[in-house]
């Protein structure tokens, strides 16, 4: 055996010693976070492999960290459902965010059975494997788990990775743990990567076949704005949404709350916050009545319009519709340093989109949509104050920006046929029924 395969042996070894010793902490963890989020209590069973099979032996296998990457293998397996009918499709998930989006999908008719993913012990991911029998995996934009690349290869199931993509931050751990992860990556049948940038960052870190797609997240579909969700239940005049906020961000938001109604004495201007997590939701209520406005959490909202100065939105699966209704928004993460959050969300939604100077996340999205005057980016919480002021105060302003902005997805969309293409090979035959394996799908064994 080479020098290079015994290294990769001693960090596989390495890693699962320390994951077998944090499934137990890993799992307190859920049930604590089950106080604010009681999701993370449900089904817990599933987090190590316990459960029912699925209904149906699944044709393919999508694998989904949290919401945001659940809203994209949503637009995948719609066109796959329309292509191809009779396609089984087992979709998995760590968070109860992603699990509820799922949950929407199937709700919708889409033929999705949903699973948590179990935690990354061979032992977990072997057991899930044999009961699930599922076909090639899917994994969506940056979800490479050693356990699970490894155990789908000695499964001889082939794996893919989508939307593909490397925050800086995720770049550094990829590096750092190279040992480790680049025979893994090696072993995937192909890559398909948001952009150029991110493929070069994927080659170096091993992956034999990568191809530029494109983001999935430019072939969103629009966000329709549902009864309940309309602006008649707002009485503000001018309402502004800050969405996926982070701890340390909402009180500079508050304060340009405050001094943007300051300067419009003339209207009701109010806050619809959504944080990131809303299980943080009793937190910025206790923190918006500190500094002194009024505040209902969007649960609470009535039939009435509410006035209140500050809505605090405690709900899962709303915050694309509701910013239809606002007149301009705040990309939360970016005035904090966590990287920013999609910016494509408010503007597949028709509102003029605000982020702040930290969009490393989405650093070339942003620049593409910041280039083509499709979003402002401020400096601070006094840009972004100037920002809204505009936005709010000259609704012409935000027409042509929201213009913009869809002139922009319109010409980046195409990501999803792309990788249907890639992906067509490893589904099975359109005549098949569902449950059954192609018979010359290809087998791979693990590295």
């Amino acid at each position: 055996m080479t020098e290079r395969r015994w290294r990769f042996r001693l960090a596989r070894l390495g890693y699962n010693l320390v994951i077998h010793l944090l499934i137990p902490l890993v799992l307190l963890h859920f049930l604590w976070r089950s106080r604010r989020e009681p999701g993370y209590r449900q089904h817990i069973g599933e987090r190590l492999a316990l459960g029912p099979p699925p209904a149906q032996r699944p044709d393919l296998w999508i694998h989904a960290v949290s919401l945001g990457e659940m809203r994209v293998a949503g637009t995948l397996v719609q066109a796959l459902a329309d292509g191809h009918p009779a396609l089984q499709i087992l979709l998995t998930t760590v968070t109860p965010a992603g699990r509820a989006e799922a949950e929407r999908m199937r709700s919708a008719g889409l033929p999705v059975e949903i699973r948590y993913l179990p935690l990354d012990a061979p032992v977990l991911l072997r057991r899930f494997i044999r009961r699930t029998r599922p076909g090639a995996l899917v994994l969506v934009e940056t979800e490479l788990w050693p356990n699970l690349l490894r155990q789908t290869r000695l499964a001889g199931l082939s794996a893919v990775l989508v939307n593909a993509r490397l925050s800086p931050r995720l770049r550094a751990t990829y590096h750092r743990f190279r040992l480790l992860y680049a025979p893994l990556l090696a072993a995937l049948e192909w890559v398909a990567a948001q952009g150029p940038g991110d493929a070069d960052h994927f080659r170096e870190l091993g992956a034999r076949r990568v191809e530029v797609t494109g983001n999935l997240k430019f072939d969103l579909p629009e966000v329709p704005v549902t009864p309940e969700l309309s602006r008649d239940r707002f009485a503000a005049e001018r309402l502004w949404l800050a969405g996926s906020t982070h701890p340390g961000e909402e009180a500079l938001l508050l304060d340009v709350h405050r001094r943007l109604q300051a300067a419009h004495p003339e209207s009701r201007v109010q806050l619809l916050l959504a944080p990131r997590h809303p299980a943080r939701a009793p937190e910025l209520m206790a923190l918006s009545r500190s500094a002194g406005f009024s505040v209902v959490a969007r649960s609470g909202i009535a039939a009435a319009p509410t006035a209140a100065d500050v809505i605090v939105l405690d709900t899962l699966g709303e915050l694309a519709g509701l910013y239809g209704v606002a007149d301009a928004a705040f990309v939360g993460g970016s005035l904090v340093t966590h990287g920013g959050q999609n910016p494509l969300e408010p503007i597949a939604a028709g509102c003029p989109a605000v982020i702040g100077p930290d969009s490393r996340n989405f650093a070339d999205m942003v620049e593409l949509l910041r280039n083509a005057g499709a979003i402002v980016q401020v400096a601070d919480a006094d840009g972004l104050l100037l920002a809204l002021e505009r936005l709010i105060g000259d609704p012409e302003a935000g027409c042509a920006q929201v213009e913009k902005a869809r002139q922009t997805i319109r010409a980046n969309r195409g990501a999803t046929a792309r990788t249907l293409s890639l992906l067509d090979p490893l589904l099975p035959a359109p005549r098949e029924s569902a449950g059954h394996r192609n018979p010359d799908r290809r087998q791979v064994r693990s590295p």
